[in-house]
């Protein structure tokens, strides 16, 4: 008997959008919402559940984002080869839905959920100072007055934080793009090998617990994204077949009691998964890769759907709160997809054109080399 008819075949990355990503995102998102669910309810993050080893739900969840990101992303960087417009499709997904959600918790959901009167909350400069706060990522927690106050959790987004280190992901990628660190692959493998040495030496001589909380997350996010990044760079080499899982799941066993490891390893299993499952041929399944994108607008909005629901019904236990609130998120979701996300993608060519003549006034390359050995 075969490796292949026990593992099965092995998979490899195929070209253009025959892939099963979408769908993927839209479990991430799920993941994060059931995650979230237990912190609102239970009141604390340490009351999520912990579903491999000390990781939540909503960790591994935001992992896989980073991981799937760092793959597309850099395949984005490469395929496009071009500043403007690299930048224009970064910046059209993340910022017109991120807006209006802003604007949406601070006008439909705060005015509702505030113990103030709303003289003094619409006065308030954590109120009107939020569009600043949220769209600079200098703080994304939406913590408006007076809102939530009878809930454990008090903040309008527990979920925004993740995007500052997505967004400077994108500017690490391009970056790099400027200098040439994306001719060579093993400069993109060193992604995903210089953030492992950090997170190792930083947990194992105590250098994070004397640092902000920022270099930590920057560490945790580097080699989520670098690992994605490298699994695209060596995307020709690589074939992905079931029996690493076994054995990495066996390294993080291994590892189990020396957290800096078993980060990295936790993250290798789950790249092996999300690799296999995007590629993987099922004819029975291929209508999923044809669903609308989601897993943005569940990402952005589940919190305040969660936060005011649990608000309004604080005897909602856990998961009556998910089924309703997902529904209710994945309405949002949807809305936000059609009518702002893929509406402002469509712009993109037109944005990358005014990017690209401000661009060339300022010397850089427009173009760079090939992806090379």
């Amino acid at each position: 008997m075969t490796i292949n008819q026990i593992f099965g075949p092995s998979v490899k990355v195929r070209d253009g959008h025959d892939n099963f990503f979408t769908p993927l995102r839209l479990i991430f998102a799920s993941l994060v919402v059931i995650g979230h669910a237990y912190v609102i309810v239970l009141g604390g993050t340490e009351h999520e559940p912990q579903v491999f080893y000390h990781y939540a739900f909503s960790y591994i969840a935001v992992n896989m984002f980073f991981i799937a990101s760092g793959f597309l992303v850099t395949k984005s960087m490469l395929f496009r080869g071009d500043s403007a417009s690299f930048i224009s499709a970064r910046a059209l997904r993340i910022y017109p839905a991120l807006i209006v959600h802003v604007l949406f918790v601070m006008l439909f959901i705060g005015p509702f959920v505030t113990n103030l009167p709303l003289r003094d909350f619409f006065t308030s400069p954590d109120w009107y100072l939020q569009p600043l706060k949220v769209l600079t990522f200098f703080k994304t927690e939406m913590a408006m007055p007076g809102i939530f106050s009878t809930n454990a959790e008090t903040i309008g987004s527990g979920a925004l934080w993740t995007l500052r280190y997505e967004v400077l992901a994108y500017i690490g990628t391009w970056l790099l793009f400027l200098i040439g660190g994306l001719r060579q692959k093993w400069m993109i493998a060193a992604q995903f090998i210089l953030p492992c040495v950090a997170w190792v030496l930083g947990h194992q001589f105590g250098i994070f617990e004397r640092l902000p909380a920022t270099f930590e997350s920057l560490g945790r996010f580097g080699i989520a994204y670098g690992l994605g990044a490298c699994l695209y760079a060596y995307r020709e080499e690589i074939s992905y077949n079931a029996i690493l899982i076994p054995i990495f799941f066996a390294a993080c066993w291994l590892f189990r009691d020396y957290a800096p490891m078993l980060e990295i390893f936790m993250n290798l299993l789950l790249a092996w998964i999300i690799m296999i499952s995007a590629y993987m041929r099922v004819p029975k399944i291929e209508w999923t890769q044809k669903l609308s994108d989601v897993s943005y607008g569940i990402y952005i909005y589940h919190w305040a759907v969660l936060q005011s629901l649990f608000y309004f019904f604080p005897n909602l236990t856990v998961w009556p709160l998910i089924i309703i609130g997902y529904g209710i998120t994945l309405i949002l979701s949807q809305v936000s997809w059609h009518l702002i996300e893929k509406t402002s993608l469509r712009h993109k060519g037109n944005m990358a054109v005014q990017l690209q003549k401000l661009m060339t006034k300022t010397g850089l390359k427009r173009r760079t080399a090939p992806l090379g050995g």
